[in-house]
């Protein structure tokens, strides 16, 4: 149910409980453990309740867990073939509000790399050159929100990217000058020609 969220969407619990594959009472009951937990918030809308992920922090831990849980999955399928993501997860995904997958990992880089944005320990900062970057790229990024960014472990590639305020800005751009469009699979990704444009003016070419 927790995976159902990461994409920053709010679900009513009978659609929780319908991916979960559990009855709605049995949902109900976890949702109010992981509410309590701190984890889900929760608001109500006419005789609905909507579930979502309260942060940032906690799909960024999420995001770990489910890395953690892979490479278990790896020790325990010793000698046999584990079975993949599907390749269009892996290649771009939203985490939370920010890009994940191949493409995630990418942009961090790149991002790096220009020296737009410098890492410190696990959190990071928009730099002069990445404001200036931000206001060519029409990016609605304010740098009042510190910190602007933190590295979040990506459980496809193993490396980490670039979660936050400064990530979520660029993912809600690239939405908006459809640069990405949502794939059948949930969660999943599709980069568009203008989204290509995007990452040439990055100095990255797109490898799939």
């Amino acid at each position: 149910m927790v995976s159902a969220l990461a994409d920053g969407k709010a679900l009513p619990a009978g659609e929780l409980a319908a991916v979960a594959g559990i009855s709605p009472q049995g949902a109900s009951a976890h949702l109010q453990k992981l509410v309590d937990a701190r984890v889900l918030s929760v608001w109500a809308q006419g005789r609905f309740r909507y579930y979502r992920i309260r942060d940032d922090d906690v799909a960024a831990l999420i995001e770990n867990l489910v890395d953690l849980a892979a490479k278990s999955a790896a020790k325990t399928s010793a000698g046999r073939r584990r079975a993949m993501p599907a390749e269009q997860l892996r290649q771009s995904r939203t985490c939370y509000h920010h890009l994940a997958g191949q493409l995630g990992v990418l942009l961090s880089n790149a991002l790096i790399r220009r020296r737009l944005v410098a890492i410190d320990g696990r959190d990071g900062r928009v730099t002069e050159q990445g404001l200036a970057w931000c206001r060519a790229e029409q990016i609605d990024f304010d740098p009042a929100r510190q910190p602007h960014l933190r590295l979040c472990n990506d459980w496809t590639e193993r490396v980490p990217h670039l979660a936050g305020p400064f990530a979520n800005a660029v993912l809600t751009r690239l939405v908006e000058m459809r640069g990405v469009a949502p794939h059948r699979i949930r969660r999943a990704l599709r980069i568009t020609d203008r989204g290509r444009a995007f990452f040439d003016r990055l100095g990255v070419q797109v490898p799939f």
